[in-house]
């Protein structure tokens, strides 16, 4: 057990260059002076789910590039953001602005828990959509779609995984609100912990809720072997963790890792008690890799003073860098929609603060999603983290011949 950054921790102030090359792809250094390569951002803000980490990450990231890196072959990376609020139809406003822009040759996709649909079937694979955080619905199958963060999708298939052989676990109490994504990622979820042979009780709440004492006894969290609530904002985060004080309940609680985040540390004065999981590292936790220590150190220099570091920034950062890696393969001096769409299907990595390697097509169900691998750690409070996991489950290494996937894929197993 050691100690990762504390509530009063300076952020490493060394940004290791060699890492920031070998996950952008960047043969240069200095500023990027070129004509500008410009990448469309979708993202959700502004609405119940409002995610403007995401967007102030990956403009960091864009930052970096730009100043230290060269950007992509000399030209500097610029991003067009789309913001989705709260409707369906704002997802197919997004996709005509995506394919009006002839400059955007690569889409960047946040976590949308709404627009999907309408994105994904307005955008209908006429240029290659990087997807930073999977949801389930079309994320998984979308053509010419290629998800670096699964999110709650590696949930399906790590968490059952996680929980057997890790917690012991044969009964789990699931708690999530009524907002329709929510739903979608507790319904995922719970299938994959029931396919293992556990019991899996799910009790819904209105969204907003601040007070989740009533869903806790409803869902009969106390007679568990586990509490697993679908919380994915900050608000959700705060109002879990005061119940689970109040009740007294001492069983686990496994939740995602988007409630570690800095926000939930002020209002609580200091993060929960609980086991957080996650398709990246934990940005809190000990990592010897040093992928870590480099995202904050760019953050702490190019991001706005004070940003979030937790809850989506750091897919956002990580799929920038990820698609700076791509158009380089793609040769950002004469790009094309096909040739960067071919780029982003030949990536493998290594994504920033991700799984070793990802393989796109390795699940043929969800052939977007490029691995289904989790993280889990559980934190005992004052700076200090434990990999209960050690090391990521679900992690698929061993490559399999040619299956024909939608993706062009092939299929990797332990």
């Amino acid at each position: 057990m050691t100690a990762g950054p504390g509530p009063g921790e300076a952020a490493p102030t060394t940004i290791d260059g060699g890492l920031g090359r070998t996950v952008s792809g960047a043969a240069g250094s200095g500023k990027a002076t070129g004509a500008p390569i410009t990448l469309g951002l979708i993202n959700q803000q502004g609405g119940p789910v409002s995610n403007p980490e995401f967007t102030v990450a990956a403009q960091a990231a864009a930052g970096y590039l730009n100043a230290e890196l060269g950007g992509v072959g000399g030209r500097p990376v610029k991003l067009e953001v789309c913001n989705i609020v709260s409707a369906e139809s704002q997802g197919q406003r997004c996709g005509q602005q995506m394919l009006a822009n002839d400059e955007i040759e690569l889409v960047v996709q946040g976590g949308l828990n709404v627009g999907t649909q309408s994105f994904h079937a307005t955008l209908a694979g006429k240029k290659p959509d990087l997807i930073a955080v999977a949801n389930p619905g079309p994320d998984v199958s979308a053509k010419n779609a290629f998800a670096l963060n699964a999110s709650s999708l590696a949930g399906k298939a790590a968490t059952p995984i996680f929980l057997d052989t890790k917690l012991k676990a044969r009964t789990v109490a699931m708690i999530a609100d009524d907002n329709p994504g929510n739903q979608e990622i507790a319904k995922s979820i719970k299938e994959g912990i029931e396919a293992r042979g556990m019991t899996v009780k799910l009790t819904t709440y209105p969204s907003g809720s601040a007070d989740l004492m009533s869903p806790m006894t409803a869902v009969g969290a106390g007679n568990a072997d586990v509490i697993m609530p679908i919380a994915v904002t900050p608000t959700a985060c705060i109002a879990m963790a005061k119940a689970y004080e109040q009740s007294g309940i001492k069983i686990p609680l496994s939740a995602s890792g988007l409630c570690a985040s800095d926000t939930v540390r002020k209002a609580l004065g200091d993060l929960p008690k609980w086991i957080f999981s996650g398709s990246l590292l934990n940005i809190h936790a000990p990592d010897p890799t040093g992928h870590v220590a480099f995202y904050r150190a760019v953050m702490a220099r190019y991001a706005p003073k004070g940003a979030e570091l937790g809850i989506n920034a750091p897919a956002g950062f990580a799929a920038v860098l990820a698609a700076a890696k791509i158009l380089h393969a793609a040769g950002p001096d004469r790009l094309t929609v096909e040739k960067v769409s071919k780029a982003a299907r030949a990536y493998t990595g290594p994504l920033l603060m991700g799984p070793p390697k990802l393989r796109f097509g390795s699940n043929p169900q969800m052939p977007a999603l490029g691995a289904q691998a989790v993280h889990y750690y559980r934190y005992e409070g004052d700076g200090k983290w434990v990999d209960v996991s050690q090391g990521w489950i679900n992690l698929l290494l061993t490559p399999l011949p040619e299956r024909n996937h939608p993706s062009g894929g092939v299929t990797w197993t332990k």
